[in-house]
């Protein structure tokens, strides 16, 4: 293709913080630059042309009309769409995960009634999705190569815990921490549990995620697992 892939990378509500992790990528997020045609990118200071593109990349969760709508005109340009980060892959959930918050009704600027924080794919198909708070920057990159020689970008399969095993960290749940690394998705490289933070989820689950047996295993150990772990369970059987 000449001159490379056509690509957009927007933000809807968000810190950007996943973008300033793709930024941290510094030379080799230069090297694959070279390859591609940023068409929209407001970060790196490229204005939108309007045009079709073969991959937009999203980051933000959508918490307006217009920004639903922005979303829906952004896919109906592209060829492929790409959630970047937890907020475009779950709506930043987690962060609000002990409150059970759907929707709150209120006046907020620019005419706003209401505030949500919904991810991509309630409002439009997604392909690919790269998770995290913020995504991971080297995952950031494979999705750039995966783009610039054509293939299709799969997410990791595996837990956290496996990336323990890796780093060979001690397990948080056998020192009587309620860690989520057993049912949450890996490919962070188990960032938080080796410093001795617990997992909190923030990739969303792993595809063997087995939530019951995470709770008994808690409990086991003598740990009661959080309420969120209980919701989150009880979320589960509700969709199957």
């Amino acid at each position: 293709m000449e001159g490379g892939p056509r690509i957009g990378i927007f933000s809807l509500s968000s810190c950007e913080g996943c973008l300033v992790h793709m930024l941290a990528l510094g030379g080799d997020l230069l090297e694959v630059l070279g390859n591609v045609r940023v068409t929209a990118c407001r970060i790196l200071g490229v204005r939108d042309d309007g045009g079709g593109l073969d991959v937009a990349i999203v980051e933000g969760s959508v918490m307006s009309e217009e920004e639903e709508e922005r979303l829906r005109e952004i896919r109906r340009r592209s060829r492929i769409l790409v959630a970047l980060g937890d907020c475009a892959c779950h709506g930043g959930r987690f962060v609000v995960k002990d409150f059970g918050v759907e929707r709150i009704d209120i006046d907020l600027p620019r005419g706003v009634r209401g505030f949500r924080s919904d991810p991509l794919d309630k409002h439009v198909r997604v392909d690919y999705y790269l998770y995290g708070c913020p995504a991971d920057k080297e995952e950031i990159l494979t999705l750039f190569k995966d783009i610039v020689l054509g293939r299709a970008f799969k997410p990791k399969g595996y837990n956290v815990c496996s990336e323990c095993i890796l780093r060979e960290n001690e397990c948080l749940l056998d020192a009587g921490v309620a860690c989520l690394g057993p049912i949450t998705r890996g490919g962070c490289r188990a960032l938080c549990p080796s410093f001795g933070r617990e997992c909190i989820g923030c990739r969303g689950l792993a595809e063997d995620a087995n939530i019951d047996s995470l709770g008994r295993t808690m409990r086991e150990r003598g740990i009661e697992p959080p309420d969120h772990l209980m919701a989150l369970n009880r979320a589960v059987r509700e969709r199957t």
